[in-house]
Order: C-alpha cells, then sequence, then structure tokens
C-alpha cells in the first residue's frame, strides 16, 4: 500500500477514495458530514473560490507544527501562502468542502494542499494541544474525536489541580511545576551538601518520603544517572568557577597533602583572589589522587596540572605551602613556570634573576613548631592528663558515676576530649577544658584509678601552660581566616608572640618552656618575609612610620639588627612597584581625593605600635627618599598621614577600592598583596571535606567523584560565605564542647552547611 509522508512524519494510507476526491467526486465512504448533493453544486459552480470564512477574524491565527518542507500550496487565514495560522483552501476547485455534522471542527484547524489542481484537505491541528492528525475524507473522523476527547479531558484535570506559586529571584511569583531534571540536578547538589552515598535517590525510603509528604509524581534516580547528572552539574560550575577566577587580575594558591581514611594521598590546591567588588574569594579548584612518591617534581606536576586546567599560568602571584623540604624543592620547578604574571627582575646585573612568584611558608605551621618545640618539656604532666581521661573515657559505668559525682557537687556534667599529638591546639582545648574541672576530675580519677595519678603541681603546669598558649592559640585562629586579608597582620602576631615570649623567659617556671621557643622563633621569623612587611606599609595605618616602630620593638625583644632589612625593604618596594608600573602603566589616571572610612584593627595592638597609652594624631609618615623618578605615587602614598582609624573592623581592601583612582598602581599591588593567605590552613578545611565524603561506608569512590564532591560542596559554602565555619580549628573546638552529658538528644545541627 503507497503512503503519504507529509507532516510531521504521519503515515497516511492513500485509497481509491483520494483519487475520487481528487477529482471532484464524492468517496463511497463519507464520514466528513458533507452534504451529497454538495457534488452536484461543484460541478455547476465549476472552479469558484471558496468563501474563506475565518479570514473576517484577524485575531484566529494559530501557530500549528506543520511540516514546514511541504511542496503544496495552501493560504492563511489572510490568503498569504506562508503557512502561518489557519488553514484553509486558496482559489480553484476545492475537494471536501460541505456542510459540517462532526462536532470535531470546532477544535481542530484544516490544512489543505492543492492536489491535480484542487484543494483538498490532508490534515487536522488540534488548537488545544496544537497535535497534527490525518484529515483526509477516507480517514474518517473518529480518531479526531478520540482526540478531542482526550485533550478536552487533560484539560479539565488541569484546571481542577491547585496552582502552585514559588518565587523568583526578584520576589514575583510565578507557576511551579515538577521537572524531573530539576530534581535530579537538586538531588545531586543535596548529595554533595550532606556527604550523602550517590545512591541516596535510588532508595525505596528516600522516594517513599519524597512521595508521601512532598511531590507523589517523584521520579527516582538510579545510582548510575545520579553519576551522570553529578558529572554534568560538576562541568557546568567548574565552568563558572573558571570564569569568575580567570576574571580576576592575580590569583594566589595553597596547597597540602593529606593522606586519606582509605590510605589514598590526596593534593590539595585552593585558589584565593579579590573579585570585582574587591571582595576576598576563596575556591578549592583540585583535589587530586597522588600515588606516587611525594617528592617536589610529583608535586609541582600535580600543582601544575590543576593551574594549567583553569589556564592561570599568567596569573599566578603567590603559592603558601608548609615547611616541608619536599615543597621548598617543588617551588625550584614552579617559581619559573609561573613567572609569567610580572616577569622576571629586569635588572642586568644580577647573577640569579628573580622572579616576581613569592613563595610563602604557612605562618600557623610555624606557629604550631614554635609551640611544640615547648611542649616537649612538659610532655610527662600532659601524658598523665591523656591517661586519665582514657581512663574515664572507657567504661560507661565510671562515666555515669561521673556524671553523678559531677552532680552532687553542682558541677554540669560531661566527658573529656583526647588531643591529638601532631596539634598543639587541640592541647590547648584539652586543658582548657579540663582546668575548670580539676577539682572533680582529679577526686574522682585518684580515688577510682588506685593511685594519686594527678597531683596539685600537675593543676599548676596546666593552669601556666593553658595562660601562655592563649595568645599562640589566638594568632592562629585570625592568621588562618579566609574572607579578610592576612598578610597585614602577620607582623603584628609577630610582634605580639615576640613580646609574649620576652615577658615569659623571666618566669622561672616558664624558662625552661620558653628558651627552646625563642630558638625556634628565630629560627623562621629573624629575617622576615617581605611580603609580610609590603602587606604592613601598605596598611594606610601603619605606612613606613609604622613599620620602623615594629622593627625598632622587634630589636628590643629579640636582639636582632634590622636596620640594614629597612634600607632593603624600602628598595624592594620601589623595585616590586616598578614592574606593576610596567605592566600597569597604561591604566594609570589622574589623581584624586578619596574617602577615608571610619574603621580600624585592635586599639590594643596599634597602641604597643606607636607607643603605649597614647595614639598619634595625623602626623606625617616618614618621608623615603628614592632616585626612582617612576616611583611618584608610591612616594606620594608613603609621604601622606597615616590614618587614625584604630576600631575593630577596618576593612583594608575597602580603603584600597575607595582610594584606586588616587593610587590607580599601588591599588592592584595591594590588591595583590592583600589576596595572599599566609597559612595553609584552608588547604586543611579542605581535607576536613574530603575527610566526611571518605569515611567508612563510601571507600570505594572513586578519585574524580571525590574530587567532584569535595568542591561542589565548597563552591556552595562559597556563596553563603561560610567557609571559613568549615575550618579546621572550627572543628576541633566543636570536638571539645560538645561533650556535656546533659545534652538532650536531638540538638545537634543538621544543617548540613
Amino acid at each position: 500500500m503507497a503512503c503519504d509522508s507529509q507532516g510531521d512524519g504521519a503515515m497516511f494510507p492513500v485509497t481509491g477514495d483520494d483519487d475520487l476526491v481528487a477529482a471532484g467526486l464524492s468517496p463511497e465512504h463519507d464520514d466528513d458530514g458533507r452534504d451529497p448533493f454538495a457534488v452536484f453544486d461543484d460541478a455547476t459552480r465549476g472552479t469558484q473560490p471558496a468563501i474563506d470564512v475565518d479570514a473576517v477574524d484577524a485575531g484566529a491565527t494559530g501557530t500549528g507544527t506543520v511540516d514546514s518542507n511541504t511542496h503544496s500550496n495552501y493560504t492563511g487565514v489572510n490568503g498569504n501562502a506562508d503557512g502561518n495560522g489557519t488553514r484553509t483552501p486558496s482559489s480553484g476547485a476545492v475537494s471536501g468542502l460541505g456542510k459540517r455534522k462532526s462536532q470535531c471542527w470546532g477544535d481542530f484547524e484544516e490544512v489543505y494542499e492543492k492536489i491535480n489542481g484542487v484543494d483538498v484537505r490532508v490534515r487536522a491541528i488540534c488548537k488545544m494541544c496544537r497535535t497534527v492528525l490525518s484529515a483526509r475524507s477516507a480517514a474518517g473522523t473518529g480518531h479526531i474525536l478520540r482526540h478531542q476527547k482526550s485533550c478536552k479531558q487533560k484539560l479539565d484535570n488541569a484546571s481542577r489541580v491547585q496552582s502552585r506559586l514559588a518565587f523568583n529571584a526578584d520576589g514575583s511569583l510565578h507557576n511551579w511545576n515538577y521537572d524531573p531534571a530539576v530534581a535530579r540536578t537538586e538531588l545531586c547538589r543535596l548529595i554533595a551538601r550532606l556527604d550523602l552515598p550517590l545512591g541516596f535517590g535510588d532508595t525505596d525510603a528516600f522516594e517513599e518520603y519524597i512521595k508521601n509528604s512532598h511531590n507523589p509524581r517523584f521520579v527516582r534516580s538510579s545510582r548510575r544517572t545520579t553519576t551522570r547528572d553529578l558529572d554534568k552539574l560538576f562541568a557546568e560550575r567548574r565552568a563558572m568557577i573558571r570564569n569568575c577566577v580567570h576574571a580576576s587580575a592575580s590569583v594566589a594558591l595553597t596547597s597540602d597533602i593529606w593522606s586519606g581514611n582509605a590510605k589514598e594521598d590526596y593534593i590539595s590546591v585552593v585558589a584565593h583572589y579579590v573579585n570585582a567588588d574587591w571582595e576576598l574569594q576563596k575556591k578549592i579548584v583540585g583535589l587530586r589522587l597522588i600515588q606516587v612518591k611525594h617528592s617536589g617534581e610529583n608535586i609541582s606536576a600535580s600543582i601544575a596540572s590543576v593551574v594549567e586546567e583553569y589556564g592561570l599560568v599568567d596569573k599566578i602571584f603567590s603559592i603558601t605551602l608548609d615547611n616541608a623540604s619536599s615543597n621548598a624543592k617543588a617551588m625550584e620547578t614552579l617559581t619559573p613556570m609561573f613567572a609569567g604574571y610580572l616577569g622576571c627582575d629586569p635588572a642586568p646585573d644580577d647573577p640569579a634573576p628573580g622572579y616576581s612568584l613569592v613563595h610563602q611558608r604557612c605562618a600557623c605551621h610555624i606557629i604550631n613548631l614554635i609551640v611544640k618545640s615547648g611542649l616537649k618539656r612538659i610532655k610527662p604532666y600532659i601524658e598523665d592528663f591523656r591517661t586519665a581521661i582514657n581512663f574515664l573515657n572507657s567504661s560507661n559505668q565510671r562515666i555515669a558515676m561521673f556524671r553523678n559525682y559531677c552532680e552532687a557537687k553542682g558541677m554540669r556534667p560531661r566527658k573529656f576530649g583526647l588531643d591529638m599529638d601532631v596539634r598543639w591546639n587541640a592541647t590547648y582545648l584539652m586543658l582548657k577544658h579540663l582546668v575548670p574541672y580539676s577539682e572533680v576530675f582529679s577526686v574522682f580519677i585518684n580515688s577510682n584509678y588506685g593511685s594519686a595519678l594527678l597531683s596539685p603541681a600537675h593543676w599548676h603546669v596546666a593552669g601556666k601552660i593553658l595562660e601562655f598558649l592563649e595568645v599562640f592559640y589566638d594568632s592562629t585562629v585570625t592568621l588562618s581566616g579566609v574572607y579578610y586579608p592576612t598578610s597585614p597582620l602577620v607582623l603584628h602576631h609577630v610582634l605580639e608572640i615576640a613580646t609574649h615570649l620576652h615577658a615569659c623567659e623571666r618566669d622561672v617556671n616558664l624558662r625552661p618552656f620558653v628558651y627552646p621557643m625563642q630558638h625556634k622563633f628565630l629560627k623562621y621569623w629573624k629575617d622576615i618575609p617581605l611580603l609580610y612587611s609590603f602587606a604592613f606599609i601598605l596598611d594606610p595605618r601603619a605606612k613606613l612610620r609604622g613599620m620602623q616602630r615594629v622593627l625598632h620593638l622587634l630589636t628590643e625583644y629579640t636582639g636582632t639588627d634590622y636596620t640594614t632589612y629597612y634600607a632593603d625593604l624600602k628598595t624592594e618596594l620601589h623595585k616590586m612597584f616598578e614592574k606593576y608600573l610596567r605592566k600597569f602603566g597604561a591604566t594609570r589616571s589622574q589623581r584624586v581625593a578619596g574617602p577615608t572610612p571610619p574603621t580600624g584593627k585592635r586599639k590594643q595592638a596599634w597602641g604597643v605600635i606607636f607607643g603605649g597609652s597614647g595614639l598619634p594624631g595625623p602626623s606625617s609618615g616618614t618621608a623615603c627618599s628614592s632616585s626612582h623618578s617612576t616611583a611618584s605615587e608610591l612616594s606620594s602614598y608613603l609621604d601622606s598621614d597615616c590614618i587614625t582609624a584604630y576600631e575593630d573592623g577596618f576593612d583594608i581592601l575597602l580603603w584600597w577600592k575607595d582610594h584606586k583612582l588616587t593610587y590607580p598602581i599601588l591599588a592592584i599591588m595591594a590588591r595583590d598583596i592583600m589576596s595572599v593567605p599566609v597559612s595553609t590552613c584552608s588547604s586543611e578545611s579542605c581535607f576536613s571535606l574530603a575527610g566526611r565524603i571518605l569515611e567508612e561506608r563510601r571507600r570505594s569512590l572513586k578519585p574524580e567523584h571525590v574530587e567532584m564532591l569535595t568542591l561542589l560542596k565548597d563552591w556552595e559554602l562559597g556563596e553563603k560565605r561560610e567557609q571559613h565555619e568549615a575550618a579546621d580549628t572550627k572543628e576541633i573546638e566543636d570536638a571539645f564542647e560538645n561533650l556535656f552529658l546533659d545534652e538532650p538528644e536531638g540538638e545537634d545541627d543538621a544543617s548540613g552547611g
């Protein structure tokens, strides 16, 4: 049987009746309700054009989905053969026109084609759903009536469903419709945020929960489907993050290596940059499995691969690493590789040209080494406290007895967490929560342990050490920040630690503890990194005048002569500015005065720097004599008055944003320097996220899925500015804080971040 394939791929049978219709005669099976005597009228009228009854209605236009490639001639509602609107027969012989008896044609648009000079109705387009059906006379109207009934029933059911409203981003409302594709994407976000298994959406329990309480039309997703959706979501988000990072002028990196729960080592790469609004941003851009030896060559190759993947080779300003020797070896490879941002040192007489890339050592890691050198002297006392806590926590019966004893003594009952030998801040937190319970804890342990494990000397040492370590703990917490510049804060804390060690060396009890810490302090911070000094000088409250005061105080407390260092510092500062002038000189504009925000850093810290009790007024900064003719902008900044806003919350980036017209080149230099993190805590927080992902039930995850889930979760936290709350220090604090025995069940934070 021959078939007509015109019209949206529908197949219409061609019968003998079609030949009759094409000739203007009535078919044998006339199902379209045509008047049987109309054929005689057609013969007497000849080729008179049919009346276009729809042409009077200018608004009755349609958008039927008819095959646009058809070669037939038909006219629209206005008599145009453009295929738009309701199809009516053109002038000439017409087949199939007569009085309508079927009730279906009011809901359908008719489409005609010219066959052998005669207009023949071939299709009908549903006005309700735009479906195209066969409308040849031989086909009858039964299928059209069935379709009409089905469409009307669907519309009736839709009208009975209560409308669901949702808010747009601007606060307006729109009708909400369930979309399985959107549901699968949101499921991937949920899995990443809450560290759920990839097959979570394919469980009966989850399906029943969603269908019974939220959406009966929910369609479950298999683990394979979720994995594909996760790949797609990660690719989309990574493209967005790549564009955001690439739009910044420069990027500062941090990197570290972590051994996971599955005995697999991962290397993280975290990007820090300032966005167009002059706000610090932190994004994890890589978490790669490193299955080879942790050599400098392998570390540099892993970092370089991530940087090249994001197209940041010519945007790297600095890399912050810990003090491992392999990291120093890796920098020998990375330094020339990433020299494209500011280029090599232009001095031709330098025997070994330097590069603009600055290798920064983690300040918090240095503080950790300083404190651990002192804790070795009191290790026997710390071990006794660990033994006592282990003795209490190893028996549920003893925990219940200790709870009753605390309640009898009017103390809130609690357990105590054990520290980790590699984390001195965990030792500090252990003692911090243990010392307030010294009396009840000592009596209970000594009476149940079988011997006097804890003596008054233990608590005396614990109290002294707790008070002594508070300065180091506060410095670690402050310098591990994410959303504020930490580079201009380092010298404040270096000075504070030096002052603290100098004061405590006079204490007979602390002297054996302090001496090794002073030695370690001078090993790492006797030669102050230039970046710390640059950042401090670019703080408009300090400038060179504040720098001179800091160096004077450090000389007093450490005995180090910084006269030569100060002269070299000014020279290097001008050389750095000249590099920025060559690169960004085209952006230079006329300098105009900018506003000064009324904020500042800790008032006490500035009081120490600028002379004890009295804070300075707006006095002129120390002039810097320079032979560099190109340094007028830098000299103008250094010679201007220091601002006197010393209150908490001073935003240095906001100050430079407000003064970027006054100091166009220097503002770019300040923005880059302020974006450098002085610790690798952002990388350690990445490992905290990965550690929860690679738990016991998820050790079979592929490395690429570990990276996807970790990065997606970090990017989600970054959108809410909550990455710092997930940092390692916060996690350790919560581990020691939430150990009370009278906590009601169900009070745990289940937000999921």
